[in-house]
């Protein structure tokens, strides 16, 4: 079963019995029935669906070396450049399913990260880290599981170093070594679509750690129904309406829930462990994680830059104005914003090197560059939007104006653009602008395109600590005449 159906992979989520998961003050008895994990699952769903089809299957699948069967590339360990260029233009490629966030993107990094990390860690101090991260790579890949990524400690005083804290538990630890295994406590924050993937991998990312620190570098695999787990979940962005004329991205996919993961005195056997002491390998982790991380948010940020330039012509296109000097100039603009993110994940790709484990990183670098820019650029392509838009976008009536019989000649009189054009097809455009631009979607996409895969930031600061500033420095010596 090394790529399985929609419906396997629902069905695997009913087998599942968290011990706890509260969503909105209330506990959740059934993940797949609850209305606020209802947009992810779909999201998630529909890349278990392009997996399945044929029309996609040199992009979605390819034969594991692991496993000498054909997986979905989710789940794919990259070998090559040619795998890490494969990635990123599936990632675009997603787009065209109008998932803006399918997910299933972080499997593979997660798993890289610890494949790499395990092995060095292994060279130096001869532990067996790495052979249970083959395991579970294999596990993943025969079953087709969806691996959650729980990352981010909750960090308390940013001012104090985790030992310093008042309380311990703001940074993930272990509380005691068992000869089976490792028992943890404290919690993740922020974790993405955490009780609808199947396992989770829990790494030290918050920040690097020293000697003192060691009971916080911790990394390991568990499934998400462990005992002593409790999800605390922030339901996906809802609609304004349930609405018949709602589209398609905001009504059936537009979002995922998030999670402060708890972790209660957890057991983790030792064969589901990559880490446990190491700290020094803590800020390698965080680099090769970001590397890959990072590589795919800019290429599915491209794939919603690549909506937003589709609306904002068609909208035009509906108001009669697609030839104005003004709309060709953003979209001009809005195509550069899109082409340089995708450029840099290009870069990344085929500036990666093959590690020694057997993977391939790819280059920080550019992905580091690309990341900022996009999200600087997240505003300037929703003004582009709501003025090629107008108004109307934001204060047009509700769906049930335009379906009672009363006021509904008049918004169809009214709200009609060019000649030709039937009211309906601006009213959908307009509505597409809104979930864009205006609507909890879209709050919810803006922020998390410019936090996930690291804050802006510490981002700046990789980029100039990677850059080699001071071969270019030597290099304008030579020019001037300096010796």
């Amino acid at each position: 079963m090394a790529i399985r159906s929609r419906e396997s992979y629902i069905e695997s989520l009913r087998r599942q019995r968290p011990e706890h998961i509260f969503m909105d003050g209330e506990k959740v008895e059934s993940v797949v029935d609850a209305p606020g994990f209802r947009k992810g699952i779909n999201s998630i769903g529909i890349a278990y669906e392009v997996a399945s089809d044929p029309r996609y299957s040199d992009l979605t699948t390819l034969n594991s070396p692991l496993i000498n069967e054909r997986i979905s590339r989710w789940a794919h360990i990259m070998e090559n450049e040619q795998d890490a260029i494969a990635r990123v233009r599936l990632m675009r490629g997603m787009g065209e399913h109008l998932v803006p966030c399918p997910y299933r993107c972080m499997t593979s990094p997660t798993l890289t990260a610890a494949w790499i990390i395990s092995y060095d860690i292994d060279k130096k101090y001869n532990t067996n880290y790495h052979q249970r991260v083959v395991n579970m790579a294999k596990h993943v890949q025969r079953n087709d599981l969806v691996m959650g990524a729980s990352l981010v400690d909750p960090k308390g005083d940013r001012s104090l170093r985790p030992g310093k804290q008042s309380d311990p538990d703001m940074y993930l630890h272990i509380v005691a070594r068992r000869d089976d295994g490792i028992v943890v406590r404290g919690a993740k924050a922020h974790d993405t679509a955490a009780p609808y993937t199947n396992m989770l991998c829990v790494a030290p990312l918050s920040r690097a750690l020293r000697e003192d620190e060691k009971d916080y570098a911790v990394g390991f695999f568990t499934p998400v129904d462990t005992e002593g787990i409790t999800f605390i979940s922030r339901p996906a962005p809802d609609s304004i309406e349930p609405a018949d004329m709602e589209n398609t991205l905001c009504a059936k996919c537009g979002g995922h829930a998030h999670s402060y993961t708890i972790y209660n005195d957890v057991f983790i056997p030792w064969e589901r462990v990559f880490m446990a002491g190491e700290y020094e390998f803590v800020g390698p982790l965080m680099n090769i994680h970001a590397a890959f991380d990072l590589m795919d948010v800019c290429s599915c940020g491209v794939a919603n830059t690549d909506l937003a330039i589709g609306a904002v012509a068609l909208v035009a296109d509906c108001n009669g104005i697609e030839q104005a000097a003004h709309i060709r100039e953003y979209l001009t603009n809005m195509i550069s914003n899109a082409e340089i993110p995708y450029s840099c994940a290009l870069a990344a790709a085929v500036e990666g090197k093959k590690h020694e484990s057997g993977a391939y990183l790819p280059d920080i670098l550019p992905v580091e560059v690309g990341k900022v820019y996009a999200a600087r650029k997240l505003g300037e392509n929703r003004y582009y939007m709501q003025e090629a838009a107008g108004g109307s976008a934001r204060t047009m009536p509700l769906e049930k104006d335009f379906q009672n019989p009363e006021t509904k000649r008049y918004l169809e009189k009214y709200l009609k653009g060019k000649e030709g054009m039937p009211a309906e097809h601006r009213i959908r455009a307009l509505r597409l602008i809104y979930d864009l631009t205006a609507s909890g979607y879209a709050g919810w996409n803006h922020a998390m395109r410019i936090c996930e895969g690291g804050a802006p930031q510490a981002l700046r600061l990789g980029t100039l600590a990677g850059y080699a500033l001071e071969r270019s420095k030597a290099r304008a010596k030579r020019a001037a005449g300096i010796e």
